[in-house]
């Protein structure tokens, strides 16, 4: 109930703060202008990710001072839930320090919306607020802990996914709508091994993305921003690091949950950068080839692009939750279901992009021979 509860406030208090932040953005020139790489038609605000942080974080704290209140005017009778708001409030300290790196990540994307910082600058950033998570013994563990390679495997997962979200941040409602369905998956995750701290943190979370993501898709009328996709990698890079995926049902595979979880994110990624790498471009150098741009060239439509997105997530969101409930067996059909369904995608793209590069080169000799014809006749 308290899950249902905290998400549901959260959405409802973003619904009503992200016009306000609409109206601030017009109102002091805080706007994406249309350019090379950004096709919207006018300029849009990109204020986004600070009505996520603001009504995520308002509703966080708000549930921690009410914990407190209640347990220290004894409201709450011994119960469960007297030890799930003793365990709210004992982790405060925590969560305070998850809020810094995260104001951190947020005014490094809004210095890059604004000013455009350089790569370099963004990176520095994010090293920043990674330490912040392994300064509060926020790191990778499996079974057992990993010692130094926990922290070393830790600091590149951590920019990984604050990459991979600023990454799928490409078109109306993508970022945001992933982001919801990758906390919704790790949500019911909380609740089959029975984490309800990080299940309340994370409702939260979601519910702001929720309330959010009206205002968001296409047409949109704000953006997330680089302020708001960089926020909402860190943010689900630190819920990753709150869980612990292990069961006794349960197989050292379900390690791999996050990397299913956020299988788009990733999957774009990687793919981008193999694409920039093989053009001789560096990894770093925007382009409009990201996985969502990919299926629009395929001839979907944005929204359908964008939709696509989420059914691919939700499928192998489905195959990491089921991580939780197989032996190796089970865990070995899963990583196979993964892998396939990662090549068919990879093959239609493939293909597809054989397809437009055809029809161009086709498109381009009617063109010259019309050209040859007309010359001749003297036209």
């Amino acid at each position: 109930m308290l899950i249902v509860i905290m998400l549901a406030a959260a959405a409802a208090l973003c619904y009503l703060l992200t016009p306000l932040f609409i109206r601030a953005a017009h109102r002091f020139g805080l706007l994406d202008y249309p350019q090379e790489l950004k096709l919207h038609p006018k300029p849009v605000p990109f204020l986004g990710g600070m009505a996520v942080f603001v009504s995520f974080w308002t509703i966080v704290f708000a549930g921690i001072y009410t914990s407190r209140f209640f347990l220290e005017h004894s409201l709450v009778p011994p119960s469960d839930l007297h030890v799930l708001l003793s365990g709210i409030v004992s982790v405060a300290r925590k969560i305070v320090w998850i809020f810094i790196g995260g104001a951190a990540i947020l005014a490094v994307g809004f210095f890059d919306d604004k000013y455009r910082w350089s790569p370099l600058r963004k990176l520095l950033g994010q090293i920043a607020a990674s330490l912040v998570l392994m300064s509060q013994g926020l790191t990778i563990n499996l079974v057992e802990p990993l010692g130094p390679l926990g922290y070393l495997a830790t600091f590149v997962w951590v920019l990984l996914i604050i990459n991979a979200f600023n990454f799928i941040d490409s078109l109306d409602g993508h970022c945001a709508g992933i982001a919801i369905v990758s906390g919704m998956m790790l949500l019911w995750i909380t609740q089959i091994i029975d984490q309800p701290f990080t299940a309340l943190f994370l409702a939260a979370f979601t519910g702001a993305l929720v309330g959010f993501f009206p205002y968001n898709f296409k047409p949109a009328r704000i953006f997330l921003g680089d302020n708001g996709s960089l926020f909402i990698g860190y943010m689900m890079a630190a819920f990753t690091l709150l869980c612990r995926y292990y069961t006794p049902q349960a197989t050292y595979a379900t390690a791999f949950i996050p990397v299913l979880i956020f299988g788009v994110p990733l999957y774009d990624s990687v793919s981008v950068i193999a694409v920039r790498l093989y053009r001789g471009l560096p990894p770093w150098k925007g382009d409009r080839n990201h996985f969502a741009h990919r299926l629009v060239k395929m001839g979907m439509s944005d929204r359908v692009a964008v939709a696509f997105s989420f059914l691919i997530a939700i499928a192998i969101g489905h195959l990491a939750i089921l991580l939780t409930q197989v032996d190796w067996f089970g865990a070995s059909l899963v990583g196979i279901v993964y892998f396939f369904m990662i090549i068919i995608i990879a093959l239609l793209e493939y293909y597809a992009a054989r397809r437009q590069h055809f029809v161009e080169q086709l498109s381009g000799e009617n063109k010259r021979r019309r050209e040859d014809v007309d010359k001749a006749m003297g036209l």
